[in-house]
């Protein structure tokens, strides 16, 4: 049976921020985008998501999916 307390080799990690790393040059860009719209970030990731197929370029619905998955 395993044990249900985590690997204390990954304590550290998770503390200080674990080990998602984004691009310097993308940070903030999503935002941006969400800041032209008009909206929130969580707004602009829903509309993103939810609009047609081809409407935002592929990049834009991976950080749109990015930031509803980040919310969580």
């Amino acid at each position: 049976m395993k044990k249900l307390m985590p690997n204390v080799k990954t304590l550290p990690t998770i503390k200080t921020g674990g080990s998602i790393k984004i691009d310097p040059s993308k940070k903030g860009t999503f935002t941006a985008q969400a800041t032209k719209m008009g909206m929130s970030v969580q707004q602009a990731a829903s509309k993103i998501l939810s609009a047609k197929e081809g409407t935002y370029t592929p990049a834009m619905r991976k950080k749109a999916n990015f930031a509803k998955n980040f919310a969580k």
